[in-house]
C-alpha cells in the first residue's frame, strides 16, 4: 500500500466523525477524489478554533512535504488539543497511533528528497524517541512541533499499556483496579541526521546549557521507512533493534564481598536479565518502533535461579539500597524481619542470609539498521524506569516554575529552598552514557543524548506565542524524567568501581526500586513530579519536611490504605491527652508492599500541574501561617497532621466563615497542623510511635485568603502581607 493510500484510507474512515467538517473550516477537504492535490494547495489556516491555536503561523497547506509542525492534516491528527467538532463537542473517533505515523510518512515521503540533497554535512542514520508537543512543551515554545531525543523513558507496570486516542498517548491507570498500573512505553524512529554542535535558535536543545556551544548533537533531517516514497530513487528496508538490561542484582556481588556469589553465577540470570523485559507492539496497530515493556503480576518479584528462590549473604552498610528484610534460616524458613524490634540495626549490621527481589526496570539501547544506505547507525539510549506516581507532571515544568522569581521571590540570598533537593529533568544533564552495555556503542565525547532537540527551524524570528493546554499524558522524553541521582529514579548516575564519574547506568539504582522509593518519598518527595511525598506519613524526623502534601485519602486516612498501602497518622485519646499516632517509619518496607500490591498511583496519578503548584506554593503558606515560612528547622516542629480539598457543601467550613465573618472564593484546602512534643514508643506495639501535641493550628485556604484557628479557638482571616 501506498503513503497516499494509506493517508486516504483514514481520511476516508474519520471523515463521517466530524473530521471532515473540522478541516473544511480551513478549507481542507479531506473526502476529495484528488487528495494528493488537496493536500498539496493553499489553504486558508483558521487559528482561533480550539487546537489550532499553535499551528505553525507560517503554515498553509495540509502537508508541507518535509515540514510535520507545518502539514496541517498531520497537526490535526497528532495534537492531542485537537479533540472537539465544529460545534464544540467532543469528537468520537480519533485518529490511531499507526494512522498518525502513516501521515507522518506521508509528510517526508510526499516529495522524497535525495541522499545528496542533504549536502557535506556529516550524515548518519540516528535513532530518536519522539513525540509531537503543544506549544508550551516544544524546544522554542514558538508552535505545536515534533520533539526529538536520544533517549526515551518507558516505565515499568503490572498491566499492558493501553492507547487513549484522545490524548494521542498513553497513561498508567487501570479502571476499577487502582492497585494496577499500566506499563508506558516509548516510540522510537529512525532519522537521518546531521551531527552539529548545539544551537539554540535552529534545534536547541531545549534548555540549552552554557557547555552545549562546545558539545555536538545528532539533529534528525529526515524520518526512514521501508518503501521507495522515502528517498529519491532508493528502495529501503528499515529495522529497529533493541537491547535491555537488568544487571542490578548481579552489579551488588561485585560491589560488595562476602555475599556468597561471584562469576560465572552472576554472568546468568537474574543476576543479569535481558529477556523478559520488553517487545515492540504490534505494527498494524501501533506502526513499526513502539517499545512496550513487559508488564509483571507484580512490580517486585522474588527473585530464582537454578530453580530455587535466591538468597546471599547481606552485606553489612548497604545504605537502604538492597532489600535485606526477609532472613534466610538454615531449615530454609524465611524469617520477616520487620516483625522484629530495631530492624534497622540488624539489617544494617548484615551478616545473615536473606532473599533477593529483582524488578523490571532497565537500560539498553535501539539501533536501526538500513542496508542500502552506507551510513554510521547512531543508537538511542533506552531507559525502562520506574512508575511515575504524577504522569501529568513534567520536571522541565517545575524546574521552570520554581526559578521563576514571580512565583518565588527572593530579594534577598539566600533563597529558601523550594524542594528537599534541587530539581533538574534529565534533558538538562549532559552525561555520557555506560560504554559497558553490550555493543559499545557510546563515546564518552556523547554528552547530548538525554537532550530534546527539534528539526532545524525555518524561521527564527520570533512571535507571540498563543496559550494553550499541555497535553495531558504520559510522556516518554526525558524532560518528564529525573535528572537528580542519589542515586535515582528511571537512572542511576556512576560505575561501580566509579560511582562519582558523570556517567548514566541503570545498575546503580537500588535493588528493587522499591527500596530507594522507600527512602526519598519520605524526604520531601526527593524526585518532584515522579515520587510522592510520604513525609507526613511517618513520625516527625529531622531529615525532611512535607513539600508536596499528600492527601488525606492519599496516605490512608480516610478508611482505605494509602498510595503505598499504608495508614497514615490518627489524632487518638492516650491515658486522657490527644497525641499523634504513627506507624514508625522504621517498619516500612515498600518492597513488602510492592509483593502484596499495595503500590497504587491511582489518586496520585491524577494530580494535575496546576494542582500540583498549588500544594506546594498551600503548603509553604501553611508554614508561613504557623511562623515558619523560611526557616526549615522551624518548620521541622510543625508536622502536616491533615490535608484535604474541601467539597462544598462542607458543614465545618461553613460555620469556620461564619465565625471569620469571611467567605473563601473558589477551590478551599483544609490544612491541620500541629507543634510537635516529645516522641515515644507504647510499651505495647514498638512499631508505633506517639507524638505528643504542644499546639494546633487549623487552617482554610483559598487562592486569596486564608482563615486560622488556633487550639480550638474562634475562627479569623489571616492578614497575610506582615
Amino acid at each position: 500500500m501506498s503513503l497516499l493510500n494509506a493517508v486516504e484510507r483514514a481520511c476516508t474512515r474519520l471523515a463521517p466523525f466530524g473530521w471532515r467538517d473540522l478541516l473544511l473550516l480551513h478549507g481542507l477537504d479531506i473526502a476529495s477524489g484528488t487528495l494528493r492535490e488537496e493536500l498539496a494547495r493553499p489553504l486558508q489556516i483558521n487559528r482561533t478554533l480550539p487546537g489550532f491555536e499553535d499551528f505553525s503561523v507560517s503554515a498553509m497547506r495540509g502537508i508541507e512535504p518535509g515540514r510535520p509542525a507545518d502539514s496541517l492534516l498531520f497537526h490535526a491528527f497528532a495534537s492531542p488539543n485537537v479533540s472537539t467538532n465544529i460545534r464544540g463537542e467532543a469528537l468520537t473517533e480519533f485518529p490511531t497511533a499507526a494512522e498518525i505515523e502513516q501521515v507522518l510518512n506521508y509528510v517526508y515521503g510526499a516529495v522524497p528528497p535525495s541522499l545528496e540533497s542533504f549536502g557535506d554535512q556529516q550524515l548518519a542514520i540516528a535513532v530518536f524517541a519522539y513525540e509531537y508537543r503543544p506549544q508550551p512543551e516544544t524546544v522554542h515554545r514558538r508552535q505545536a512541533d515534533l520533539c526529538f531525543s536520544r533517549a526515551g523513558v518507558a516505565r515499568v507496570g503490572t498491566a499492558t499499556a493501553l492507547y487513549d486516542p484522545q490524548r494521542r498517548g498513553f497513561l498508567p491507570f487501570v479502571e476499577g483496579q487502582p492497585s494496577q498500573m499500566r506499563v508506558i512505553p516509548a516510540r522510537y524512529g529512525a532519522f537521518i541526521a546531521a551531527k552539529h554542535v548545539g544551537q539554540p535558535e535552529q534545534f536547541g536543545p531545549m534548555n540549552a546549557q552554557p557547555i552545549d556551544k562546545d558539545l555536538e548533537f545528532w539533529v534528525p533531517l529526515h524520518k526512514l521507512f521501508d518503501g521507495d516514497e522515502c528517498l529519491a530513487g532508493m528502495d529501503l528496508r528499515v529495522q529497529l533493534e533493541n537491547y535491555q538490561i537488568n544487571e542490578k542484582i548481579g552489579q551488588i556481588h561485585r560491589r560488595f564481598r562476602g555475599t556468597g556469589w561471584q562469576e560465572p553465577d552472576i554472568l546468568n540470570p537474574p543476576f543479569v536479565i535481558t529477556q523478559g523485559l520488553c517487545h515492540w507492539a504490534d505494527v498494524d496497530t501501533f506502526a513499526p518502533g513502539l517499545l512496550v515493556p513487559d508488564a509483571k503480576k507484580t512490580l517486585v518479584e522474588l527473585a530464582y535461579y537454578q530453580g530455587r528462590p535466591l538468597s546471599f549473604m547481606m552485606p553489612p552498610n548497604s545504605g537502604g539500597l538492597i532489600h535485606g528484610r526477609h532472613r534466610v534460616h538454615d531449615d530454609g524458613s524465611v524469617e520477616d524481619l520487620n516483625e522484629l524490634e530495631n530492624v534497622d540495626a540488624f539489617v544494617n549490621a548484615g551478616g545473615y542470609r536473606a532473599l533477593h527481589y529483582q524488578d523490571a526496570m532497565a537500560d539498553g539501547w535501539v539501533r536501526a539498521h538500513c542496508p542500502q544506505l552506507m551510513l554510521e547507525s547512531i543508537a538511542a539510549y533506552s531507559i525502562i524506569g520506574a512508575p511515575d506516581f504524577f504522569p501529568l507532571c513534567g520536571q522541565r515544568e517545575l524546574k521552570a516554575w520554581s526559578s521563576d522569581p514571580e512565583v518565588f521571590p527572593c530579594p534577598t540570598p539566600p533563597c529558601p529552598e523550594v524542594w528537599h533537593t534541587r530539581v533538574n529533568p534529565l534533558c538538562d544533564v549532559r552525561f555520557y552514557i555506560n560504554q559497558s552495555l553490550a555493543g559499545h556503542y557510546f563515546s564518552p565525547e556523547d554528552r547530548g543524548v538525554t537532550a530534546i532537540i527539534s528539526h532545524p527551524q525555518p524561521s527564527t524570528t520570533p512571535h507571540a506565542s498563543p496559550s494553550v493546554a499541555c497535553a495531558q499524558r504520559q510522556s516518554w522524553l526525558p524532560d518528564f524524567a529525573s535528572g537528580v541521582f542519589g542515586p535515582g529514579w528511571e537512572v542511576g548516575r556512576g560505575l561501580v568501581d566509579a560511582p562519582f564519574t558523570n556517567v548514566l547506568c541503570g545498575y546503580q539504582l537500588a535493588s528493587p526500586f522499591t527500596e530507594d522509593a522507600r527512602i526519598c518519598a519520605a524526604l520531601g518527595s526527593y524526585w518532584p513530579g515522579v515520587a510522592p511525598d510520604s513525609t507526613r506519613t511517618f513520625e516527625p524526623r529531622s531529615v525532611s519536611v512535607t513539600v508536596i502534601p499528600l492527601t488525606d485519602s492519599e496516605t490512608g486516612q480516610r478508611g482505605s490504605p494509602g498510595w503505598d498501602g499504608r495508614s497514615g497518622p490518627a489524632l487518638i485519646e492516650v491515658e486522657g491527652r490527644s497525641v499523634v499516632q504513627y506507624e514508625a517509619y522504621e517498619y516500612s518496607d515498600y518492597t513488602r508492599a510492592a509483593l502484596a500490591g499495595q503500590l497504587s498511583l491511582a489518586m496520585t496519578g491524577q494530580t494535575s500541574t496546576e494542582q500540583y503548584h498549588q500544594r506546594v506554593l498551600g503548603m509553604r503558606r501553611a508554614y508561613q501561617a504557623v511562623g515558619a515560612g523560611s526557616d526549615k528547622e522551624h518548620r521541622k516542629l510543625w508536622p502536616l497532621l491533615s490535608f484535604y480539598q474541601v467539597d462544598i457543601p462542607d458543614d465545618a467550613f461553613e460555620a469556620a466563615q461564619q465565625q471569620a465573618n469571611y467567605r473563601l472564593e473558589g477551590d478551599v484546602q483544609y490544612y491541620g497542623l500541629y507543634k510537635r512534643g516529645v516522641i515515644t514508643t507504647p510499651t505495647n506495639n514498638f512499631k508505633l510511635r506517639y507524638v505528643e501535641i504542644e499546639q494546633q493550628v487549623q487552617l482554610y485556604m483559598s487562592q486569596d485568603a486564608l482563615l486560622i484557628r488556633e487550639d480550638g479557638g474562634p475562627w479569623r482571616k489571616v492578614d497575610e502581607r506582615l
